[in-house]
């Protein structure tokens, strides 16, 4: 009778396993999404994790685990381990009909293109004897732009400039931006004059209109760290001041083009909106391991190729961002700029003694060229 009993459990045993093996994935359903299409770097947000079993038959152990990049930070949540990667797995007991939410804290610590990568389920039997896996397509990708720094300083130079330019600068008048009507004078060209005011008045009369006062930026970005100390996090803040400063001056209401040594890729003044978002992702993505241009051949290929076919207008402000500025790269650029109102920003560590601030101390500016150095801190 025991013999029966334990050949009944044992055939029992077998078919469920044979049965579970072939349907225990079945219209069981995985999503992963996080809660924005993109983040600036040093902000949270929320990865969501949502399980539905649309099957009546549970499902007593349920793994979801999935990889990404180690800059998503996890940390505060459970089973989660850190390496190259972070590879997190989450262990569910989910019943039949049942549907699960999570949301879990991410915190975006440096900028890039982050997905969720290797995402899979595992089950295991009832005795843990085997376990089955399942690969799962998602979705989850996020864009960590760079992190929005203070530019206060920056800007307020910038604005000097600017002003300067508007002041030093003709100005246009607008066809399509029409004020009033006055008499006519000798000084006024025959096109203005408004014939049918001036057949009502018996004397001629003339069109006037509001000028035009354009204000653009063209912003050149280094982003080489070849020498013998790495100094990643003042690319990065170099990066970031870029960003901020496209952001900033585009919020103003100033056209703004942006060129690097990262890629070669330039983009002319312009006041689009989906510019901006362009040119995010682009830095989003840069990776700081590539090789890179030589940024003083890349500014004198501007000026000598690119600039001849596409000019810049003469009201443009100029703004160079560089941590590696020194007597050679000043020369360049004071060559290549003529007589463009220029602004030279050198990131530096805060406090640091070093040689190149004593050599970039030493290089003034002069005349339509000037220096800025702009402080951060150590990580």
């Amino acid at each position: 009778m025991i013999l029966f009993l334990l050949l009944g459990i044992l055939i029992v045993g077998v078919l469920w396993e044979n049965y579970y093996r072939f349907r225990w994935s079945k219209n069981v359903l995985v999503n992963l999404w996080f809660e924005s299409a993109y983040v600036y770097a040093g902000q949270d947000t929320k990865l969501y994790e949502v399980i539905e079993n649309r099957k009546g038959i549970p499902v007593p152990v349920l793994e979801v685990g999935f990889r990404t990049k180690k800059e998503l930070d996890f940390t505060n949540a459970d089973n989660t381990n850190v390496s190259d990667y972070i590879y997190k797995r989450d262990v569910y007991a989910i019943l039949g009909r049942q549907k699960i939410t999570r949301e879990i804290p991410v915190k975006c610590k440096k900028r890039g293109r982050y997905t969720i990568s290797d995402a899979e389920i595992t089950t295991h039997t009832l005795l843990y004897g085997k376990y089955y896996k399942k690969g799962i397509e998602t979705p989850a990708e996020i864009y960590v732009y760079p992190k929005m720094t203070n530019m206060s300083e920056v800007i307020t130079v910038c604005e000097q400039m600017l002003g300067t330019l508007q002041c030093a600068k003709r100005l246009y008048e607008d066809p399509f931006a029409f004020r009033t009507i006055r008499s006519y004078t000798t000084d006024d060209p025959m096109k203005t004059i408004n014939w049918k005011a001036s057949a009502k008045t018996g004397s001629l009369m003339v069109n006037t209109y509001d000028s035009v006062q354009s204000q653009k930026a063209m912003i050149f970005l280094d982003v080489e760290d070849t020498g013998i100390i790495k100094r990643e996090e003042l690319v990065e803040e170099s990066i970031a001041m870029a960003a901020t400063l496209v952001r900033k001056l585009l919020g103003q209401s100033i056209e703004v083009g942006f060129s690097y040594n990262g890629d070669g890729q330039i983009m002319m003044p312009t006041n689009s909106k989906s510019a901006l978002t362009g040119l995010e992702r682009m830095l989003a993505e840069y990776n700081t391991e590539t090789k890179n241009k030589d940024f003083e051949q890349l500014v004198k290929e501007l000026f000598t190729v690119t600039f001849s076919k596409k000019s810049l207008s003469q009201d443009t402000l100029l703004i160079f961002i560089s941590k590696n500025l020194n007597q050679q790269l000043m020369d360049c650029i004071r060559d290549c700029v003529g007589e463009y109102q220029t602004l030279v920003v050198v990131p530096m560590y805060r406090g640091e003694k070093t040689v190149q601030r004593d050599n970039i101390n030493a290089i003034k500016s002069k005349d339509n060229v000037q220096v800025l150095i702009k402080e951060v801190e150590r990580g």
